[in-house]
């Protein structure tokens, strides 16, 4: 059943988007992570965001149907417990939670998102870029916000600063706590680094592939 409405709501969704343009040329970037986000989504904001991408309300009705009063237990070395009701969030394993998220992460943010490279998405990171200090600062602060509205939690620990100018002091502060400051991240799976080489991303690359093969060769 999930994986049918996946296929459905995929479809529908993809005939409304919209190209974006890209740019080419970025100095500061911050790398967000959310916090526990797939277990915060309120259930009302999912029907409220499958509306806005012009899901039919027989597809959102057979969705609701999957989240009518779901439960979970909890499994133990001392044994299993009660029953208990799960209020919020997106079932875990299900082949149609991610996309649920994904509309529900456009949706919110749909007025903040800037063309790439300036905002990237996948699920539940975040990459927002600017050329101004001070600006990037008061965007992540905005996405904050906005995340909080609607249940979502920035994870500050796990969020950090990357800026090309090696010669700038200090990071920027979201909630008064000043995120970390690194020289690399991985975004979309690829390597940045403050330099602008590629270095670290074909180290990333070649290790590995030497893990791969090496775990290969152990079970020939």
């Amino acid at each position: 059943m999930a994986r049918v409405l996946r296929k459905h709501i995929n479809s529908r969704i993809r005939s409304s988007r919209h190209p974006l343009r890209s740019a080419s040329t970025r100095s500061r970037s911050e790398n967000n992570h959310l916090e526990k986000a797939f277990d915060r989504v309120p259930r009302d904001v999912i029907w409220y965001a499958l509306r806005q991408h012009g899901v039919p309300e027989e597809l959102i009705e057979w969705v609701r149907i999957l989240y009518t009063s779901p439960k979970s237990r909890v499994q133990t070395a001392a044994g299993t417990s009660a029953e208990f009701p799960i209020s919020a969030g997106v079932h875990q394993g299900s082949a149609l939670s991610p996309l649920l998220f994904v509309v529900v992460m456009d949706t919110i943010t749909k007025d903040l998102q800037k063309p790439a490279p300036w905002t990237l998405l996948y699920a539940d990171d975040v990459m927002l870029a600017s050329e101004d200090k001070s600006e990037l600062e008061s965007q992540v602060q905005t996405w904050s916000d906005r995340l909080a509205m609607f249940g979502l939690r920035l994870n500050v620990k796990k969020t950090e600063y990357l800026t090309t100018d090696s010669s700038e002091p200090g990071s920027i502060k979201i909630n008064g706590t000043e995120l970390t400051r690194t020289t690399t991240f991985k975004c979309l799976g690829s390597a940045i680094a403050s330099d602008g080489s590629l270095d670290f991303e074909t180290n990333s690359r070649v290790n590995a592939a030497w893990l791969k093969w090496r775990s290969a060769v152990r079970d020939i």
